[in-house]
């Protein structure tokens, strides 16, 4: 015997399996708290069921022996460590074991901290201190105690006293509920009274308004409460199983059955909340009971079978004992299922949709439990329907819950339980997906849907509404959308393999150089297959609708991009590009796209089936141009971060590939532009490219410098060759980017001033000498269209670079014959505004005319924000500016006030120029104002004569102003209309309103997608316009005197709280204390002589500067002011962002979707 049994355990040593020590070979040890922690009666119980398994076969001395031999194996590895000659290994050996188990030896020392530090897990469910808890509540909440050892030693307090133990444990259960009050053992012993008492614990308690209890708790241990009151129920539940007690005292199970279910009905919410809470835990604690019973009766049916299976040399006795441990696991298994039945009817079906949504989500997350716990109950259609019918629910995180108790049964359930229920809420669940307000609840629900698809039970159409979450605006939904999408992008390149023969007739196929990345190859076909899915789901819209946005007035207007100037290809690319490998390899894209497809000699021995299957349309190359912008920042953000993380001195093997990839960039981006050039569409997607290379490479490389100038050449080719709104953003920017490296600036300045020369020559011929320029409809159409293209160039250049100098020359005597104007350019610009004044609308020239009054204003307005930052550094720096040079900017400024004025004053409504005009004035009376913003300034003013200079500094009129407040109200009402938002009316000593017109919600007929652009737009105006209100108010050129004076403040904070977050955000610096108010016009003790005399001298200019006592105090400037005076305060050009921001409106876009 002694010999089977080494044999026995030899071999399961060698399986290297680990059984810890049954109880009765160390029944002196005190391991309560052992067995409670680490498991002690599931391992017990599998380790009986390894005995019944091996009765056929062996006696009962061989069981216990090979027991033995496993209780050794636990301790076998460490002892070989240290000892030395395997011979030394005898019989005796696993006795010495077995008593280093026990904690005889040194060396089980070791084994025994294992072995509680699964014990003292609990001790982390110390919620908090309390010391006037008492009793059970104490003993799971303020011991370190486990669950199960707290569910035994209260187990016995009722064996012993039944009564006393049942009125402790429901006085536990309110003190969970945040009550103090008790029951008594009378109480107890009167359970037909149960509901009136707790009515009146309830009425009592609810006089102490307690609103909060331990589940809500904001604290960090009301979670860990939760875990503790939980696994105290269901380690009750289970011990009440293998104690038998469950069956034998029936009367314990529903006493607590009866307390429990009837504080759920409470009114009082800790109740109600508290009781479900614990009966759900008893519902899972059963349910895990039931599941022990099911497998034990499963595997005594085996046994019996194989008993059986013997004859007539089948045990008798055996088999009569087999039967009656499965007649007894029956009856056991119709008491646990039959409890956990009550519970599900008398608190769940209840509670599921109960008011408070905390307790609806616990009962989602049970429920989803019970299935995958007992899936022969509850995975059937009559409990599913409770999640289906949840996700309909209200509260965002419960819909959630049951999203994330589906992924798990999809995940670990059988499939064909829940087939049907798919079926039935798949149209629901795909609604989530693509409509829910929440975005966790949409990112989860694509999960979802994902592992429905992975099942064969996703319709088609539902595929392609979820591929199309690609697009969307939230980076969430897009990541989590990924695996879907790539696995469509997989479905149609196996396709595409399988009509061209399979993949060993492609290999075939591509017999050329992989080295070169511009030979074919099948990475190609993958991404002709991303490129089809990409168009397919996004419609075509990214591209067409690009086609018509030709101008900056449509860009302001017509285009909500939250994502900047990013397109949706591009936004797309950057979450796929870990998935698809093929999107790894940005020098393969690009010779993909360089790719001569009419070349055959350069396509080598490649089929035309093959050579067709990657063949681009001209709409798949302009996303796969957006695709690769997206890779190349991608590839370079992600080596920029390698060498952060590995610097180390030196360059590192990242900042190496990162200089490689720039220069091959800057290589390969002239033959795309000489390629893709000749459309704007993808133009403008090729010079996008240009924005992430690292120019700095030039610096350090002096022989690239011609790879550079031909780069430069391009984009000025670019600039120059198309009218494209689009192409003429892009190539500024792009020049802007050279422009921040001063060690290329001599080529880079070449090329500016080339391009400033063709520009103004080209304005010249084409500015009429004849004619009355600034007359609106002289002029034919095809030369208003040629003069807005110009002007819209000097406007991008103007943004970028100075352009005083250029635009105040006079040009050279021309000769006889040559009709080019001779103005100077920013006369012909005021010229040009003037015909912003609407005499008689004619539908057939306004659009146009627009247009070119709109890029005039802004070019005339870049001209004066310079020049504004030339004069704040002549003061500054106290350099001498002549009257004569001040009186032809006050001339110039003055022209063009008055033509703003005339323009906005002409119009109605929210005419785009009308706000454009207005815009314009109330920055360029800011400009002049921004000349006194800085201590400099103060001190140069106070030192000097600059009184004929500060003529320039003014306040709008007062009957401007108030037509400029006429333009916000009517901006207010029309966002409030399309936002169906209710203003608040005008006070009884208000001044009466004159709305130039009163817009109606004109949305009839419009799709949702439409209605959002809409309010958006409205938004977008209201908030542009407040911006540069409150500016001008903070600059104090705008209602600051006269009879006026606050009016205008007054009246834009009248509905501050009722248009939106944006619009609260720029109004509520009107409502900020100045916390230099008061201090206005006094000196402070004389210690500063000079800043008062210039005060002095400001307010004899009716111009009011504020004080400042610490001459250490920066300015206090406005955000949105500071943002704005950038362009004047700064050294250098202004920077991309502030440039386009004035250039096209769309910058304000950005900052809206922010």
């Amino acid at each position: 015997m002694a010999s089977s049994g080494e044999a026995t355990a030899s071999q399961r040593r060698k399986s290297g399996r680990a059984v810890k020590v049954p109880d009765k070979f160390q029944p002196e040890v005190e391991s309560s708290k052992n067995a409670g922690a680490g498991g002690k009666r599931k391992r017990s119980g599998d380790d009986m069921e390894g005995v019944e398994n091996e009765e056929e076969q062996e006696e009962e001395e061989e069981e216990s022996d090979e027991e033995d031999d496993e209780e050794s194996e636990e301790e076998e590895a460490p002892v070989k460590k240290k000892s030395k000659p395997k011979a030394a290994v005898t019989k005796s050996a696993p006795v010495a074991k077995k008593a280093k188990v026990n904690g005889s030896a040194p060396q089980p020392k070791a084994h025994s901290m294992r072995l509680p530090s699964r014990a003292k897990k609990p001790t982390g469910k110390v919620v908090f201190k309390d010391n006037d808890a008492e009793g059970l509540y104490a003993e799971i909440f303020t011991s370190d105690k486990s669950s199960k050892d707290v569910a035994t030693q209260w187990l016995g307090e009722y064996d012993a006293d039944n009564t006393a133990a049942m009125a402790d444990l429901v006085n536990c259960v309110l003190k969970c509920a945040g009550c103090d009050i008790k029951v008594t053992e009378d109480d107890i012993n009167d359970p037909d009274n149960s509901p009136n008492r707790l009515n009146e614990i309830q009425d009592e308690h609810k006089e102490k308004n307690v609103a909060d209890y331990p589940l809500i708790s904001k604290a960090k241990s009301s979670h860990a409460f939760k875990v503790c009151l939980t696994d105290f129920f269901e380690s009750l539940m289970g011990l009440m199983h293998s104690t038998t007690v469950l069956y034998e005292d029936i009367a314990l199970i529903e006493n607590i059955h009866l307390w429990i279910t009837s504080m759920s009905s409470s009114f009082l919410r800790p109740f109600r909340h508290t009781a479900t809470v614990i009966a759900l835990a008893c519902a899972t604690g059963l349910c895990e009971v039931a599941k022990s019973q099911v497998q034990n009766t499963a595997d005594m049916l085996t046994l019996m079978e194989k008993e059986e299976k013997l004859g007539s040399k089948a045990n008798k006795g055996r088999l009569a004992t087999y039967q009656k441990n499965i007649d007894k696991g029956k009856q056991h298994r119709e008491t646990s299922e039959g409890t956990i039945k009550d519970f599900f009817d008398t608190v769940f079906v209840h509670r599921y949709r109960d008011v408070d949504p905390k307790i609806r989500t616990d009962c989602v997350e049970a429920l989803g439990q019970w299935i995958l716990i007992l899936p022969t109950t509850f995975y059937e259609g009559t409990f599913l329907r409770y999640l289906g019918w949840l996700l309909s629910d209200q509260n965002g995180p419960t819909r959630h819950e049951v999203i994330k108790q589906l992924e798990r049964i999809m995940k670990y359930g059988e499939l064909g339980g829940i087939r049907n229920f798919i079926d039935r809420f798949r149209p629901r669940i795909v609604e989530m997906a693509t409509k829910d307000a929440e975005t966790t609840v949409r990112a989860s629900a694509v999960d979802l849907l994902d592992m429905i698809r992975e099942k064969g039970m996703l319709e088609p159409d539902d595929i392609d509404i979820i591929g199309k979450l690609i697009f969307d605006s939230d980076i969430r939904v897009r990541k989590s959308v990924v695996n879907f999408f790539a696995a469509n992008i997989e479905d149609l390149y196996e396709s595409k393999i399988e009509d061209l023969g399979g993949e060993e007739a492609l290999d075939e196929a591509f017999t050329l150089d992989d080295e070169n990345k511009e030979n074919p190859c099948s990475g190609w076909i993958k991404l002709k297959a991303l490129a089809e899915v990409l168009l397919n789901y996004d419609d075509g819209d990214a591209v067409d609708e690009g086609s018509s946005q030709d101008d900056d007035l449509v860009i302001s207007d017509g285009t909500i991009n939250a994502a900047g100037f990013e397109s949706r290809y591009s936004l797309a690319a950057e979450v796929l590009y870990d998935k698809v490998a093929e999107l790894q390899d940005w020098e393969m894209l690009t010779g993909y796209l360089l790719f001569d497809h009419s070349n055959k000699q350069k396509a080598g021995s490649v089929s035309v089936a093959v050579r067709s299957a990657f063949k681009l349309e001209e709409k798949e190359e302009v996303a796969l141009l957006e695709i690769l912008h997206a890779v190349v920042k991608t590839h370079l953000a992600r080596l920029g971060e390698d060498h952060h993380q590995k610097k180390k001195g030196g360059k590192s093997a990242s900042r190496v590939d990162e200089d490689s990839t720039a220069r091959k960039l800057a290589a390969v981006l002239p033959r795309l532009l000489k390629l893709f050039g000749s459309k704007p569409k993808t133009s403008t997607a090729v010079l996008r490219l240009e924005h992430v290379l690292n120019l700095g490479i030039f610096q350090e490389l002096r022989q690239d410098s011609t790879a550079y100038a031909t780069l430069l050449h391009e984009i000025k080719s670019q600039f120059k060759s198309h009218a494209d709104a689009h192409v003429l953003r892009e190539a500024s920017v792009a020049l802007l980017h050279a422009q921040a490296f001063e060690e290329l600036g001599e080529t880079t300045e070449d090329q500016m001033q080339s391009l400033w020369v063709d520009t103004i020559d080209d304005l010249r011929k084409r500015f009429p000498k004849s004619t009355e320029i600034s007359v609106r409809g002289d002029t034919k159409v095809e030369l208003v269209l040629q003069l807005t293209t110009t002007v819209t160039r000097l406007n991008r250049l103007a943004g970028i670079s100075n352009p005083v100098e250029l635009f105040e020359k006079a040009p050279k005597k021309t000769a006889k014959g040559d009709r080019s104007s001779t103005m100077p350019v920013i006369d012909m610009l005021l010229e040009l505004v003037g015909r912003g004044f609407l005499d008689t609308p004619d539908p057939d020239i306004d659009d146009e005319e627009d247009k070119l009054v709109i890029s005039a204003i802004q070019t005339s307005l870049f001209y004066f924000m310079w020049k504004g930052r030339a004069l704040k550094e002549a003061v500054e720096n106290a350099e001498e500016v002549s009257d004569v040079d001040v009186d032809e900017i006050k001339e110039r400024t003055e022209t063009f006030s008055d033509k703003l004025i005339s323009t906005l004053s002409s119009r109605a409504g929210l005419d785009p120029c009308r706000l454009q005009a207005t815009g314009s004035i109330l920055d360029l009376y800011t400009i002049f104002r921004s000349i006194l913003t800085s201590k400099k300034a103060e001190a140069a003013l106070a030192e000097n004569d600059f009184s004929h200079l500060l003529t320039l500094v003014r306040h709008i009129a007062p009957e401007v102003q108030e037509e400029i407040t006429s333009i916000f109200a009517t901006a207010e009402k029309h966002y409030a209309n399309k936002a169906h938002k209710t203003l608040e009316p005008p006070a009884d000593n208000d001044d009466p309103e004159d709305i130039d017109s009163d817009p109606e919600d004109d949305d009839e007929g419009l799709t949702d997608a439409e209605r959002q652009v809409d309010g958006l737009k409205a938004e977008l105006q209201l908030c542009d316009l407040s911006s540069k209100l409150v500016l001008a108010i903070y600059a104090r050129v705008i209602d600051a005197e006269g009879a006026l004076e606050g009016k205008l403040k007054h009246r834009m904070i009248r509905n501050k709280r009722r248009l939106g977050a944006n619009v609260a955000q720029i109004l509520a610096v009107l409502e900020e204390p100045n916390p230099k108010k008061g201090k206005r016009g006094k000196t402070s003790g004389g210690k500063k002589p000079k800043e008062s005399e210039a005060r002095a001298k400001m307010k004899s200019l009716e111009i009011v500067v504020d004080d400042d006592e610490d001459e250490d105090e920066e300015e206090e400037v406005d955000e949105e002011e500071r943002r704005r005076q950038e362009l004047i305060d700064e050294e250098g050009p202004p920077s991309a962002d502030e440039a386009d921001e004035e250039i096209v409106e769309e910058e304000d876009e950005e900052i809206l979707g922010d």
